[in-house]
């Protein structure tokens, strides 16, 4: 693609200052591809155009000189995230789209939605009624779907235009559920946002009911999801993994392999493997019970228990 034939579609008041090609749209930190188009709104990134992937940048005027060399493709405008954005959603509503395929051994309820498509539904796979499975979806053996749930969902890519309008960048990557994965009910699981975005649920986890996973969260092999955690997007999570009711984790955490997180956690840093973590927000729960059983003998000692609980 050239960047010359989209700048109408752009739109955002772009100026070309010089053309290039691009393969795929990209965050400048998290570039995955080759000949990627990104944007640049301020200096404090600016480090990341090193990145020799990236062919193309829409930048903002006050930051165009700091582009690296090997950038070909230059767009300046004053909204270089709305502008990027704009043309992600031309790409994502332009799309090739090829029929969706669904093995002949899946149980899929007449009450169930399967988009048409983009979609692969493999052997065994089953989907109860109310069941959505949108478009860039991948479902695999033996998975089982309760009712309600969304897979492949809308994530929440919220774009700024000035200063009283947004609007919501579409889904551009894929969900794909591996194997012998049980989801429960009424659970949200998001499509990867960009091109190279998949959110993946790793084979034989179990999902309870009410359970949202962001975009491009990836989640390892036999995990155990209790109802109503929320993890959000971009996430990674190792094997065999634990997380409690109501538990929450923040954008972006990387957690390793065999890690428990207890009911109503607030996750917000990265978790290494065989950790177990406690409270709002998180500590290895060793510390979480030593700082509980210093603050109970302090507060005896001052008298400032509270009083038992009244007997009916």
């Amino acid at each position: 693609m050239k960047l010359s034939d989209y700048l109408e579609k752009i739109g955002h008041g772009c100026s070309l200052v010089s053309d290039g090609t691009f393969a795929t749209l990209e965050q400048c930190t998290r570039i995955r591809g080759e000949r990627a188009l990104t944007y640049l709104e301020t200096p404090k990134y600016a480090y990341a155009l090193e990145d020799p992937r990236i062919s193309c940048v829409i930048c903002a005027p006050e930051v165009q000189a700091l582009i690296s060399a090997h950038v070909s493709g230059v767009a300046v405008t004053e909204s270089p995230k709305a502008a990027f954005f704009t043309l992600h959603n031309y790409l994502v509503r332009h799309r090739e789209k090829r029929p969706t395929v669904i093995d002949p051994t899946a149980n899929i309820s007449p009450l169930a939605y399967v988009a048409p498509y983009n979609v692969e539904i493999g052997p065994s796979v089953e989907l109860q009624p109310f069941v959505t499975v949108n478009e860039n979806s991948v479902l695999m053996e033996g998975v089982r779907v309760c009712a309600g749930t969304v897979i492949g969902a809308q994530g929440y890519t919220v774009i700024k235009e000035g200063a009283d309008r947004a609007f919501i960048g579409l889904d551009a990557g894929w969900t794909v559920i591996e194997q012998g994965v049980q989801i429960g009910s009424n659970c949200n699981i998001e499509c990867g946002a960009l091109q190279l975005d998949t959110t993946r649920i790793g084979a034989y986890c179990m999902i309870d009911n009410g359970v949202l996973i962001g975009h491009g969260t990836v989640i390892g092999k036999r995990g155990l999801i209790a109802a109503e955690a929320e993890i959000s997007g971009n996430c990674v999570f190792g094997d065999r993994l634990w997380i409690g009711v109501n538990a929450t984790i923040s954008n972006a955490v990387t957690v390793g392999d065999d890690v428990c997180i207890s009911l109503g956690a607030v996750v917000t840093k990265d978790v290494p493997s065989g950790e177990t973590v406690t409270g709002n927000f998180a500590i290895p729960h060793r510390i979480f019970m030593r700082n509980l059983k210093t603050s109970l003998i302090e507060n005896t000692s001052r008298g400032q228990m509270p009083p038992p609980p009244r007997t009916p």
